[in-house]
């Protein structure tokens, strides 16, 4: 339905219509103020002066105007619509309120251009904008803005060229001596609060989903009450994993771009801050990676990180490292038998294997995302890596794959073999598997389950989310 209302083009026309005048006024207005102050600041890092004039890139900047007109004629439903307009409205007013209230100009004098082409939009530039509006720039959040939209619609080559093609218009902001640095940083902050404040609907399940796939006449929502049920917590917990994953993705973005900003900002008072760039793209990249939940950022399915990934990551592990050597210290036991010959809890080192006596005929299980496995496991022929997300929501998805990987494997145990289960920390990830194992092994119901791992793991940190995850489960082994 919503889709059908939206082919005759006259909301997204609408919308287009309300963008175009509602920028042009109060970008206008903000220009005029920034003009009529008697003094206007530059904000420019040290090293901006060494950036080059890129003529040519005036084409992709100059773009924008043509993105801006047509891509609300690329929303699908009312709703994605609605989401790009207050997209629009809050990243728009914010920056209105920032150049109001923080005016800015752009300070290096711009080269002159002899390419007849690009002189005349440089012309045409000189006369339309102006040296102010500058944090954060509207130029490199709408591109982002445009690119929350068409990333979504396009595929294959298509989604490529539009891609680079935002991402020059973005770089451009700089190259064609408009915008400092600064602007873009700010505009990348502003857009990312844009998106956490208005969520794409597409990122999120949500109760319509259910009515909409009863609609579409699925066979597995044709069946029993019983069923219908089932898919309806099954939607509903992806729902939640989704919206967990992405406040936990969200302060890791939150921790990288305040590190960027200190690092940039105190930089040119203490180099060495500059150093914060590292730890801060690094969080920033964290993030993305529980935002689209890719417990497989780090390892490989053998349980290596590449050497690459190794350095790039290497303040996010030595972090973890660090911390897991301090939780070592209360893991006493460190492993414990759940079930005869299955040995469940966190991370382990090849001395603490041997004085288990662990360090041969094994099936390993690695759920631990974070760190490299140890040689003595990872070697094993039977060494099975499954990595998750640290204190993130489980797909439903990889708990059954990872469930039935485990009682296969349990099931097939020969004699003198031995099974380990381990995550980083030993306090969540490896716990809920040793309660589903438990629970289907020994035929229990969840509960005793529970207790049976509490009582031999006092630090067992089971979340709603996991509990609700081993329901459903449950319920569907049931």
């Amino acid at each position: 339905m919503d889709e059908k209302r939206l082919k005759n083009g006259g909301l997204q026309f609408a919308v287009f219509l309300y963008c175009a005048l509602f920028f042009q006024v109060t970008y206008s207005a903000a220009a005029v103020h920034a003009a009529n102050q008697t003094t206007v600041s530059s904000f420019v890092f040290p090293f901006e002066h060494f950036m080059p004039f890129v003529s040519w890139m005036i084409i992709p900047y100059m773009s924008s105007g043509l993105f801006f007109a047509v891509v609300p004629f690329c929303c699908r439903s009312r709703e994605e619509l609605w989401v790009y307009t207050k997209r629009f409205s809050f990243i728009t007013i914010f920056s209105i309120c920032c150049f109001f209230i923080f005016p800015l100009r752009f300070s290096f004098d711009r080269p002159s251009v002899e390419h007849s082409v690009f002189e005349f939009f440089f012309a045409f530039l000189g006369k339309y904008d102006s040296p102010f509006n500058q944090a954060p720039s509207l130029h490199v959040a709408y591109a982002c803005l445009f690119w929350s939209v068409l990333g979504k619609q396009l595929k294959g080559w298509k989604r490529w060229v539009v891609g680079i093609w935002l991402l020059l218009m973005g770089i451009a902001t700089l190259t064609v001596y408009q915008h400092h640095l600064v602007d873009v940083l700010t505009a990348l902050i502003l857009v990312h609060m844009g998106f956490v404040l208005f969520p794409s609907p597409s990122g999120l399940l949500h109760d319509s989903a259910l009515s909409m796939l009863k609609a579409g006449n699925f066979p597995f929502l044709a069946g029993t009450e019983k069923a219908n049920l089932y898919e309806k917590t099954k939607l509903d917990l992806e729902t939640e994993i989704c919206r967990r994953n992405q406040r936990i993705g969200n302060v890791y973005y939150a921790i990288g771009w305040s590190l960027l900003l200190l690092a940039l900002w105190g930089g040119a008072h203490a180099f060495g801050l500059y150093l914060l760039c590292w730890p801060s793209l690094v969080c920033i990249a964290v993030g993305r990676n529980y935002v689209i939940n890719n417990p497989r950022f780090l390892k490989n399915e053998k349980g290596w990180i590449p050497r690459f990934k190794k350095w790039f990551y290497c303040p996010y592990q030595c972090i973890y490292w660090l911390l897991w050597r301090f939780v070592r210290r209360s893991n006493n036991p460190p492993l414990f038998e759940i079930l005869p010959g299955c040995y469940v809890g966190p991370r382990m080192t090849a001395g603490d294997l041997r004085v288990l006596g662990l360090n041969k005929h094994l099936v390993v299980f690695d759920l631990a995302a974070e760190l490299e496995e140890i040689p003595i496991l990872h070697l094993e022929k039977n060494y099975h890596s499954f990595p998750l997300l640290d204190i993130a929501a489980i797909k439903l998805s990889d708990a059954e794959r990872i469930l039935a990987a485990l009682v296969i494997s349990y099931q097939q145990l020969k004699r003198g073999e031995n099974m380990i289960i381990h995550c980083t920390m030993g306090y969540s990830r490896s716990m809920i598997f040793a309660v589903l194992l438990s629970q289907k092994i020994l035929s229990l119901d969840l509960t005793d389950a529970i207790d049976r791992v509490k009582s031999h793991n006092k630090h067992f940190v089971l979340h709603r989310h996991a509990l609700e995850l081993m329901e459903v489960l449950v319920e569907r082994n049931s």
